[in-house]
């Protein structure tokens, strides 16, 4: 006769206990799947384009040299000696200035050798003189402007 297989004590059959252990792999694969996915959403997603911003042109730095000039003070004693760097608003307007850079030499001198030291020996002074300096040089330049001067030497004497 045939033997059938009877379950041991309590048990129950070969294939139940079977079927219970492929279900358990399966949803073990899918918890791992589900964490592998959870996973790459949130460590390897890509930034959203909307947090980009637009490419915002970068200022050009040029170094203008240093001056050494006599201040129109009665009795012409005192000078002015200053380095200065222009920020300017494209390369274009750099080349500009190396171009005419005679021309923004002299408009620089004339400047500078107009101030007595009651106008440029104080803060609001020099601040006044960067103005009036980005002023004259934006009246003549034809490819950008000078956003900006700064003032790396400073020196009155």
């Amino acid at each position: 006769m045939a033997k059938e297989e009877v379950p041991a004590e309590g048990g129950e059959p070969k294939k139940k206990s079977s079927l219970i252990k492929i279900i358990i792999l399966v949803v073990a694969v899918a918890a791992l799947g589900g964490g592998g996915f959870f996973a790459y959403l949130k460590f390897f997603k890509k930034a959203p384009d909307h947090d980009k911003q637009p490419l915002v042109e970068q200022a050009v730095m040029q170094e203008m040299g240093t001056y050494l000039v006599n201040l129109a003070d009665p009795g012409g004693k005192r000078y002015l000696k200053v380095t200065m760097q222009f920020e300017l608003t494209n390369a274009k307007v750099a080349q500009e200035l190396g171009k005419r850079s005679v021309e923004v030499r002299d408009k620089i001198i004339m400047i500078l050798s107009s101030k007595e030291y009651e106008e440029i020996g104080n803060p609001t002074g020099k601040m006044t003189l960067k103005k009036e300096l980005i002023n004259q040089m934006n009246r003549f330049l034809q490819d950008g402007q000078v956003k900006e001067i700064y003032f790396s030497e400073f020196l009155v004497q």
